[in-house]
Protein backbone atom coordinates (compact mmCIF):
# COMPACT_ATOMS: atom_id res chain seq x y z
CA UNK A 1 0.00 0.00 0.00
CA UNK A 2 1.18 3.75 -0.89
CA UNK A 3 0.21 7.08 1.04
CA UNK A 4 -1.20 9.96 -2.06
CA UNK A 5 0.64 13.49 -1.33
CA UNK A 6 -2.51 15.23 -1.78
CA UNK A 7 -5.34 13.43 -0.72
CA UNK A 8 -3.25 11.26 2.23
CA UNK A 9 -5.74 7.78 0.98
CA UNK A 10 -4.07 4.56 0.91
CA UNK A 11 -4.11 2.66 -2.32
CA UNK A 12 -2.86 -0.09 -3.94
CA UNK A 13 0.59 0.61 -6.04
CA UNK A 14 -0.91 -1.06 -9.04
CA UNK A 15 -3.70 2.05 -9.13
CA UNK A 16 -1.29 5.11 -8.24
CA UNK A 17 1.04 6.63 -9.92
CA UNK A 18 5.11 7.33 -8.76
CA UNK A 19 6.12 10.60 -10.13
CA UNK A 20 9.65 12.74 -9.13
CA UNK A 21 9.65 10.59 -5.95
CA UNK A 22 6.70 11.09 -4.92
CA UNK A 23 3.34 8.73 -5.12
CA UNK A 24 -0.23 9.79 -5.97
CA UNK A 25 -3.66 8.35 -6.60
CA UNK A 26 -5.33 8.00 -10.17
CA UNK A 27 -7.62 11.00 -9.25
CA UNK A 28 -4.91 13.17 -7.77
CA UNK A 29 -2.77 12.52 -10.27
CA UNK A 30 -5.20 13.90 -13.23
CA UNK A 31 -5.44 17.06 -10.83
CA UNK A 32 -1.62 17.56 -10.33
CA UNK A 33 -0.64 16.48 -13.82
CA UNK A 34 0.14 19.13 -15.77
CA UNK A 35 -0.86 18.44 -19.36
CA UNK A 36 0.84 19.05 -23.11
CA UNK A 37 0.97 18.27 -26.17
CA UNK A 38 2.95 15.25 -28.18
CA UNK A 39 4.47 17.17 -31.04
CA UNK A 40 4.63 13.83 -32.95
CA UNK A 41 1.11 12.37 -31.78
CA UNK A 42 -0.66 15.86 -30.71
CA UNK A 43 -2.04 13.38 -28.13
CA UNK A 44 -2.41 15.12 -23.99
CA UNK A 45 -0.03 13.22 -22.02
CA UNK A 46 0.49 14.43 -18.38
CA UNK A 47 3.92 15.37 -16.81
CA UNK A 48 5.17 11.73 -16.21
CA UNK A 49 4.26 10.44 -19.69
CA UNK A 50 6.43 13.16 -22.11
CA UNK A 51 10.06 13.56 -22.47
CA UNK A 52 11.46 16.71 -23.84
CA UNK A 53 14.05 16.16 -26.54
CA UNK A 54 15.46 18.26 -29.01
CA UNK A 55 13.03 21.12 -27.52
CA UNK A 56 10.39 19.64 -28.42
CA UNK A 57 7.78 17.27 -25.90
CA UNK A 58 7.25 13.24 -26.77
CA UNK A 59 5.20 10.63 -25.06
CA UNK A 60 6.91 7.84 -24.11
CA UNK A 61 5.97 5.97 -26.59
CA UNK A 62 6.46 8.70 -29.46
CA UNK A 63 10.09 9.28 -27.61
CA UNK A 64 11.13 5.47 -27.89
CA UNK A 65 10.15 5.80 -31.47
CA UNK A 66 12.29 8.33 -32.41
CA UNK A 67 15.03 7.78 -30.50
CA UNK A 68 15.09 3.95 -33.00
CA UNK A 69 14.74 5.73 -36.14
CA UNK A 70 17.63 8.65 -35.05
CA UNK A 71 19.61 5.33 -34.46
CA UNK A 72 19.04 4.02 -37.39
CA UNK A 73 19.47 6.96 -39.20
CA UNK A 74 22.98 7.15 -38.01
CA UNK A 75 23.81 3.67 -38.68
CA UNK A 76 25.92 3.07 -41.32
CA UNK A 77 24.29 1.87 -44.89
CA UNK A 78 27.20 -0.94 -45.40
CA UNK A 79 28.33 -2.30 -42.09
CA UNK A 80 25.01 -1.64 -40.45
CA UNK A 81 26.60 -0.10 -37.26
CA UNK A 82 26.02 2.78 -35.65
CA UNK A 83 28.05 6.02 -36.87
CA UNK A 84 30.24 7.53 -34.46
CA UNK A 85 31.65 10.84 -35.45
CA UNK A 86 31.89 11.90 -39.02
CA UNK A 87 30.33 10.37 -41.73
CA UNK A 88 29.82 10.60 -45.68
CA UNK A 89 26.59 10.52 -47.52
CA UNK A 90 26.28 8.20 -50.53
CA UNK A 91 24.93 9.11 -53.98
CA UNK A 92 21.63 7.77 -52.71
CA UNK A 93 21.60 9.95 -49.89
CA UNK A 94 22.39 7.03 -47.44
CA UNK A 95 24.70 7.65 -44.43
CA UNK A 96 28.11 5.28 -45.01
CA UNK A 97 31.04 5.70 -41.78
CA UNK A 98 34.38 6.55 -43.00
CA UNK A 99 35.70 3.14 -42.73
CA UNK A 100 33.65 1.67 -45.06
CA UNK A 101 33.72 5.02 -47.66
CA UNK A 102 37.58 4.40 -47.55
CA UNK A 103 37.16 0.12 -48.53
CA UNK A 104 34.45 0.61 -50.89
CA UNK A 105 35.83 4.03 -52.54
CA UNK A 106 32.54 5.52 -52.98
CA UNK A 107 31.60 8.62 -54.06
CA UNK A 108 30.00 11.56 -51.88
CA UNK A 109 27.19 13.09 -52.41
CA UNK A 110 27.39 16.29 -54.28
CA UNK A 111 30.36 15.77 -56.34
CA UNK A 112 29.46 16.54 -59.80
CA UNK A 113 30.36 13.83 -62.05
CA UNK A 114 31.68 13.69 -66.41
CA UNK A 115 32.05 10.91 -68.65
CA UNK A 116 35.08 10.71 -70.26
CA UNK A 117 34.95 11.23 -74.09
CA UNK A 118 37.64 8.72 -74.43
CA UNK A 119 37.22 6.00 -71.76
CA UNK A 120 33.64 6.80 -71.04
CA UNK A 121 33.96 6.22 -67.67
CA UNK A 122 32.75 8.68 -65.00
CA UNK A 123 34.78 10.78 -63.07
CA UNK A 124 34.37 13.99 -60.45
CA UNK A 125 34.69 16.97 -62.82
CA UNK A 126 37.76 18.12 -60.26
CA UNK A 127 39.55 15.37 -62.15
CA UNK A 128 38.20 16.16 -65.60
CA UNK A 129 40.01 18.19 -68.41
CA UNK A 130 38.29 19.79 -71.15
CA UNK A 131 39.48 19.28 -74.78
CA UNK A 132 37.82 21.02 -77.24
CA UNK A 133 34.62 21.70 -74.40
CA UNK A 134 34.93 17.94 -73.86
CA UNK A 135 35.50 16.34 -70.87
CA UNK A 136 38.58 14.08 -70.92
CA UNK A 137 39.66 12.28 -67.76
CA UNK A 138 43.54 13.24 -66.38
CA UNK A 139 44.40 9.12 -67.14
CA UNK A 140 43.47 9.58 -70.59
CA UNK A 141 45.35 13.03 -71.29
CA UNK A 142 48.89 11.31 -69.55
CA UNK A 143 47.60 8.50 -72.12
CA UNK A 144 47.71 10.68 -75.03
CA UNK A 145 50.78 12.74 -73.97
CA UNK A 146 52.91 9.93 -73.41
CA UNK A 147 51.50 7.94 -77.27
CA UNK A 148 51.56 11.41 -79.57
CA UNK A 149 54.62 12.26 -81.87
CA UNK A 150 55.83 15.46 -80.55
CA UNK A 151 58.19 17.44 -82.74
CA UNK A 152 61.61 18.27 -81.04
CA UNK A 153 63.30 21.06 -80.42
CA UNK A 154 66.02 22.07 -82.79
CA UNK A 155 68.25 24.16 -79.79
CA UNK A 156 67.37 22.50 -76.51
CA UNK A 157 66.00 18.71 -77.76
CA UNK A 158 62.74 18.80 -75.83
CA UNK A 159 59.41 17.68 -77.00
CA UNK A 160 57.39 21.00 -78.12
CA UNK A 161 54.21 20.49 -76.71
CA UNK A 162 52.90 23.94 -77.99
CA UNK A 163 53.00 25.62 -81.40
CA UNK A 164 56.18 25.18 -82.97
CA UNK A 165 58.43 28.16 -84.64
CA UNK A 166 59.79 27.79 -87.82
CA UNK A 167 62.83 29.49 -88.42
CA UNK A 168 64.54 28.73 -91.62
CA UNK A 169 65.44 24.88 -91.58
CA UNK A 170 65.14 24.75 -87.51
CA UNK A 171 62.36 23.74 -85.90
CA UNK A 172 62.14 25.05 -82.25
CA UNK A 173 59.87 26.11 -79.19
CA UNK A 174 58.34 28.88 -78.15
CA UNK A 175 61.51 29.19 -75.12
CA UNK A 176 64.08 28.59 -77.75
CA UNK A 177 62.40 30.94 -80.12
CA UNK A 178 61.86 33.70 -77.78
CA UNK A 179 65.89 33.51 -76.78
CA UNK A 180 66.69 34.05 -80.62
CA UNK A 181 68.93 36.97 -81.50
CA UNK A 182 66.92 37.91 -84.68
CA UNK A 183 68.84 40.08 -86.76
CA UNK A 184 67.86 42.00 -90.39
CA UNK A 185 70.17 43.68 -92.76
CA UNK A 186 69.46 46.86 -94.26
CA UNK A 187 68.44 47.51 -97.56
CA UNK A 188 69.93 50.31 -98.39
CA UNK A 189 73.55 50.74 -96.36
CA UNK A 190 74.03 46.68 -95.78
CA UNK A 191 74.14 46.64 -91.91
CA UNK A 192 73.28 44.31 -89.52
CA UNK A 193 70.71 45.55 -87.51
CA UNK A 194 68.43 44.18 -84.46
CA UNK A 195 64.83 42.76 -85.33
CA UNK A 196 63.74 45.41 -83.44
CA UNK A 197 65.57 48.39 -84.86
CA UNK A 198 64.55 48.58 -87.82
CA UNK A 199 61.71 50.09 -90.10
CA UNK A 200 59.68 48.51 -93.49
CA UNK A 201 59.23 50.59 -96.22
CA UNK A 202 57.45 49.88 -99.08
CA UNK A 203 58.42 46.01 -98.45
CA UNK A 204 62.45 46.79 -97.98
CA UNK A 205 63.90 46.45 -94.41
CA UNK A 206 65.92 49.27 -93.09
CA UNK A 207 67.87 50.73 -90.39
CA UNK A 208 66.56 53.55 -88.21
CA UNK A 209 69.39 55.98 -89.92
CA UNK A 210 68.77 55.46 -93.21
CA UNK A 211 64.72 55.12 -92.76
CA UNK A 212 65.13 58.87 -91.72
CA UNK A 213 66.96 59.99 -94.49
CA UNK A 214 64.54 58.78 -96.67
CA UNK A 215 61.72 60.41 -95.32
Amino acid sequence: MERCLICQKDFEVSEGVFFDGRWFCRECSIQYGQFETCSRCKRKVARWEYTEHNGKILCNQCYDKTMTEERLARMCKICKKEIVGPSVTDPQGAKVCLECFRKNNLRPFGVRLAVCRACKKEVSDSNVIYVKNKPVCRDCVEKFMRERTFLVCSECGSKIYEKPQKVEAKILCPLCYSKLSREEICAVCGKVIKAIKFVRRDGAILCMECSKKQS
